[in-house]
């Protein structure tokens, strides 16, 4: 099957309302096409120009907006990011002093995702989101493993505004957006709205679409922010096939290009382990993976409502960059296997379909038996210290924002920085810190003290090692 005809098979497999798709085969850009509709209530067709989020994909323009500066002699990958940055100051005070713009470009840094905080805890200001990561704990050790982290990639991404003076966003628009002829290209994912030829992002459920809100991503945007059009994505796409060069102009040496896309630590954050690969690393921004014995680069983005994958071969001269408007959807992933596996003449091409719903069925039976496990720890017929009432309030951390809750009909409801939150009763003093926007739960527990409530504990991070986070009582 070829890709052409994968694109309506998966989209009908995992229940995709659209997607948007450009192919590059021989350093041309042969497709660029829309599929199904980009508003599924208004019947609106998607097309290939059609603006959506890349999500992570903005990671790989942090990137090379960093690189550039590098070129020009003002960044070093490897100088200590505190000697731009003075006040930084992170979790400890080994990854203060010695962490690089390299080591935060390849998550190798030690700090974990913390996506609670990357999505509830929106700053608008750089010194403010740089303050917050002192409260970020390492769970790994410095420069010993892969830990994918949004936050370290931000951080790298303000390193342009304290270079330059300029802002990231601004930096990126004028030196790659411009040149590149990305006309349909943007920050920030709420700036959909100013397009009219954008699409809605869906959560199939319950067999219809919901449509979720956009993210705001704020001053964590060189992590994600970025929305763009298959067309756009093409020439991007084909820009780091031809070797940094467009039109004639160099914008970034062939060195740092190298880089980017030459592997900086060993592993990978991906789900899965195919026998196709012979080796998962991370470049600078880049997902650089030996695939059937050809180098294959690329980079995946999933935000509310939208998925999105460009994967490059460059030996091959090829590329696919697909979008989608459905969320964490491995449509785009198995999308991008069929056409590396259509490139290099596989003859017997795998059921990339059925093996990515192989593994998202297992990603949701571990969710729902991790829920089991919670469910069944429960101790039964417990209350809390003090009546629920009580503990409405407005609870504070210097890293992490502020919760406000009051009693209602349905129990403890109200906001975590304004995004809807509510509190169910576990047991004892422990909650469930149910977050709507993610559609899950996190442990929350209040600490009470001679009757007098001090905070609430909010597990901001379920991966082990880290410890909850103290939310303080203000009223």
């Amino acid at each position: 099957m070829t890709t052409e005809n994968m694109i309506r098979k998966l989209m009908d497999d995992y229940n995709v309302a659209g997607m948007s798709v450009a192919l590059i085969r021989g350093g041309n850009i042969v497709s660029a096409e829309g599929y199904g509709l980009r508003d599924a209530a208004a019947q609106l067709p998607m097309t290939a120009d059609t603006v959506l989020p890349i999500g992570s994909i903005t990671k790989t323009f942090t990137a090379l907006a960093l690189g550039m500066l590098v070129d020009e002699g003002k960044l070093d990958w490897d100088v200590p990011v505190k000697t731009y940055i003075p006040s930084l100051k992170l979790n400890s005070a080994l990854l203060t002093e010695n962490v690089t713009a390299r080591d935060l470009m390849c998550h190798r840094t030690g700090v974990p995702k913390y996506d609670l905080q990357a999505i509830y805890c929106v700053m608008e200001d750089g010194p403010e989101m740089v303050r917050s990561l002192e409260y970020l704990e390492t769970n790994a050790a410095f420069r010993t493993k892969l830990q994918y982290s949004n936050q370290m990639v931000s951080l790298a991404g303000y390193l342009v505004e304290v270079i330059t003076g300029i802002p990231y966003q601004e930096f990126v628009r004028e030196r790659i957006f411009k040149p590149l002829d990305m006309q349909s290209t943007d920050f920030e994912i709420e700036s959909l709205t100013k397009y009219e030829n954008t699409s809605k992002g869906y959560v199939f459920a319950n067999d219809t679409f919901i449509e979720p809100p956009y993210m705001h991503l704020g001053a964590f945007a060189p992590s994600g922010a970025i929305v763009s059009t298959a067309s756009d994505m093409a020439k991007y796409a084909l820009f780091h096939l031809s070797g940094g060069v467009v039109d004639g102009r160099r914008l970034i040496s062939e060195e740092n290009l190298r880089q980017m896309h030459s592997p900086q630590v060993i592993g990978t954050p991906y789900f899965w382990n195919f026998e196709e690969f012979q080796s998962t690393e991370y470049g600078l921004g880049w997902f650089t993976d030996i695939y059937r014995g050809v180098k294959m680069i690329g980079h995946g983005g999933n935000t509310n409502g939208f998925s999105a994958q460009m994967t490059l071969l460059p030996a091959q001269n090829a590329a696919i960059v697909a979008l989608s408007n459905a969320t964490s959807s491995f449509s785009v992933n198995a999308l991008g296997h069929v056409f590396a596996d259509e490139t290099l003449g596989v003859t017997d091409i795998p059921d990339w379909s059925g093996r990515f719903k192989e593994i998202f069925n297992n990603l949701m039976q571990g969710m729902m038996a991790g829920m089991q496990a919670r469910a069944a720890a429960k101790v039964p017929d417990t209350t809390p210290t003090l009546a629920q009432a009580d503990y409405a309030g407005t609870y504070r951390h210097p890293g992490f924002g502020e919760m406000n809750f009051a009693m209602t009909e349905q129990g403890l409801a109200g906001t975590w920085n304004g995004l809807p939150a509510m509190l169910i009763h576990y047991n004892y003093d422990a909650f469930d810190l149910m977050l709507p926007v993610l559609g899950q739960a996190v442990p929350a527990e209040f600490v009470v003290e001679d009757g007098v409530i001090r905070g609430l504990k909010v597990t901001m991070e379920m991966a082990p090692g880290i410890n909850p986070a103290m939310f303080e009582r203000m009223s």
